[in-house]
């Protein structure tokens, strides 16, 4: 396997990638049941081929391991540029160098599925995340109301990682009754670390093959 420091092509992307590996690290060290969601989970747990530079998580409202988790970020080296809490969530944005990364905490107990994140390293860190069809079914509503063909894009990827397609079907359904084209179909280019980009009518092509 090619690693995955090699795969990124562009100098921020390779910053954004190493910090955040020292977030994730981070946060499970503090919050040892925290769930791993959204794009970087997808790229990072499922060997995608798709950059995000967010990171998304549950965890529990727990004020003192808050504090206690960026405390570690500062000592890491991190400047929180923003930090806002609310009753149900966290939106900071954390500097490492000249690299930024979003990084939101949503107050919410779920149980996840233990996964191998991987490093830019190659290394692996045993995170909870979620599994294949559980991305797949949040997928498609988050697609249907933003429209952005990132979210298309993790769909037609994820179907390889499908075992049990009954879970899926469903929501896949949906996707197909209600599709509107995505708002943003040229932007997908940017973020693809290899190999060609899919249109997408092949996409959707993909996807309805997979019923």
């Amino acid at each position: 396997m090619i690693p995955l420091i090699l795969r990124l092509k562009r100098k921020e992307h390779k910053e954004i990638a190493k910090a955040q590996d020292l977030i994730v690290e981070e946060l499970f060290n503090v919050f040892d049941k925290a769930i791993l969601r959204g794009g970087t989970a997808i790229w990072r747990c499922f060997s995608g081929n798709r950059f995000s530079e967010d990171i998304d998580v549950f965890i529990p409202k727990d004020q003192q391991k808050i504090d206690l988790f960026f405390e570690r970020l500062r000592q890491k080296g991190f400047e929180i540029e923003k930090k806002k809490i609310s009753e149900n969530s966290i939106f900071s944005k954390l500097k490492m160098n000249t690299s930024l990364v979003k990084f939101e905490a949503i107050f919410k107990t779920v149980k996840g599925v233990l996964s191998e994140y991987l490093t830019v390293d190659s290394n692996i860190l045993t995170v909870y995340s979620f599994t294949a069809e559980q991305f797949v079914n949040g997928k498609v509503d988050t697609y249907l109301n933003r429209l952005k063909i990132r979210d298309l894009y993790d769909i037609f990827f994820l179907l390889r990682h499908i075992k049990q397609k009954e879970l899926v079907k469903d929501q896949l359904n949906k996707l197909i009754k209600e599709f509107k084209p995505p708002l943003d179909k040229n932007n997908l280019k940017v973020i693809i670390l290899e190999g060609i980009c899919p249109t997408v009518e092949e996409m959707l092509t993909y996807i309805r093959r997979g019923l």
